[in-house]
């Protein structure tokens, strides 16, 4: 299931395609989301959250726990003890300086404790995946996401007033859903559904993981000089076109009247 693309959103999508465009996109918000991650007999299962209709953000869509970036993150952040080439490696994976990486791993953790109430070491997150909201968004996130085992001796259980529900599904399962229009999941949730699909293991998913290059991606709109138009996944920082011709993504930021 994806949301209807609404024409406000579509008409500024075009406006910076064609450089018609008299205003600025949003500067986006660094924020971190984790795939909390369990072996079962049947294979992985991930932590998912349904966001309340209320939210400005992907709201009613199907979630990792996750969250912006605070300052306070930052500060905690400052902490964390990691050999120089250790921290140079993560840094150049997430595309954030050495006090923004420290930070994402407190955000990441902090806000997995707040949403989930589950308490993990920021040191055990694997970087597996990072997007950043279309520049057509009035709403946008820079948000890295992480894995991590679940801890045996704690539960996962909502928290807070953001999620409405939560429960432990199969990436295949989550996926099937959406495709039948059941749930609700944002573009990199499901590009970060399908990495899990091709791993019965953590610790193999992790290998993968790690091994992978990771890039910051993002849709965007792409008018040829016919007039016809593609939609694209580029490369954040660069603007480079990673893949074309993609599926039209939904919507992440709620259309006010």
């Amino acid at each position: 299931m994806t949301r209807g693309f609404p024409e406000p959103a579509l008409q500024r999508a075009r406006e910076l395609a064609t450089g018609a465009a008299d205003w600025q996109p949003v500067p986006p918000r660094s924020a971190a989301t984790v795939l909390l991650l369990r072996e079962t007999e049947q294979g992985l299962q991930t932590y998912m959250m349904c966001r309340a209709s209320t939210m400005a953000f992907a709201a009613n869509a199907y979630v990792f726990p996750g969250g912006r970036l605070d300052p306070q993150d930052l500060d905690q952040g400052n902490e964390l003890e990691f050999d120089e080439e250790t921290l140079a490696s993560l840094s150049l994976r997430m595309s954030a300086d050495f006090e923004e990486t420290r930070g994402l791993l407190i955000c990441a953790v902090r806000e997995l404790e707040e949403e989930a109430g589950v308490t993990l070491d920021p040191h055990s997150l694997v970087l597996l995946d990072h997007w950043v909201t279309p520049e057509w968004e009035k709403l946008r996130y820079d948000v890295r996401f992480f894995i991590a085992h679940m801890p045996a001796d704690q539960i996962a259980e909502p928290h807070g007033t953001e999620a409405v529900a939560a429960r432990w599904v199969a990436p295949a399962d989550a996926i099937a859903e959406a495709n039948q229009g059941s749930i609700l999941l944002m573009a990199p949730t499901r590009a970060a559904l399908v990495h899990l699909l091709q791993h019965s293991q953590i610790a193999a998913l992790v290998a993968a993981a790690d091994a992978r290059e990771i890039v910051p991606r993002m849709d965007r709109l792409h008018i040829d000089e016919s007039g016809q138009e593609h939609w694209a996944i580029v490369h954040d920082r660069t603007g480079e076109v990673l893949e074309l011709d993609r599926p039209v993504p939904p919507v992440e930021a709620r259309e006010n009247p």
